[in-house]
């Protein structure tokens, strides 16, 4: 992903003293923005929410090679709001964003946030075991469906979706037994 870091960022991270905080973005109906950063930021004409529950993001590694690239942000499932969110709402193909903010020492932010992955919701699972919970939420590129073949089922409930009068389909489900394609 080609990215334009402002001079003002570069300089603050070739010295000695920087920090820095991820921001995520996940772009629900109800846009959620969240930052591990200590207090709310304000940046990029939204305010991301300073919050304990927002454990970590996986390592990103980017190629020239045509492949989809991905991560994994952990949520923690003791705030129920975020289990909720993922249970109720479509979350398949939802937009998110990961951004990088650079700190100098009196906590401003320098520069723009750097923005080092742009993909697309992929899926979620939810760990839960005696001591902690967590939502791991799947982010994927947006090649994650380059490699996906399209198409229509074979079957009767595919067939009614398209044509509700034909009833060609009806039996396929028990016929497909009897085929003997490429047996002997």
């Amino acid at each position: 992903m080609s990215r334009t870091i402002d001079s003002a960022t570069i300089a603050a991270l070739a010295g000695d003293s920087f920090n820095f905080a991820t921001l995520i973005k996940f772009e629900f109906d109800t846009p959620i923005y969240l930052t591990d950063w200590y207090q709310d930021l304000d940046a990029l004409s939204a305010t991301w929410v300073s919050s304990s529950h927002f454990l970590g993001v996986s390592n990103s590694t980017e190629s020239s090679d045509l492949r989809v690239n991905g991560l994994t942000v952990t949520l923690s499932g003791v705030e129920q709001s975020y289990i909720s969110i993922f249970l109720s709402q479509d979350y398949v193909d939802v937009p998110a964003k990961v951004y990088r903010a650079v700190f100098d020492d009196s906590d401003a932010i320098v520069g723009a946030p750097i923005l080092v992955f742009d993909g697309l919701i992929t899926g979620y699972n939810i760990e839960d075991s005696k001591t902690e919970s967590k939502i791991n939420v799947d982010l994927a590129s947006h090649w994650k469906d380059f490699e996906k073949l399209n198409g229509r089922k074979t079957n009767y409930n595919s067939q009614q979706l398209h044509f509700p009068d034909d009833e060609g389909f009806e039996f396929a489900a028990k016929t497909i037994k009897d085929l003997k394609w490429g047996r002997k």
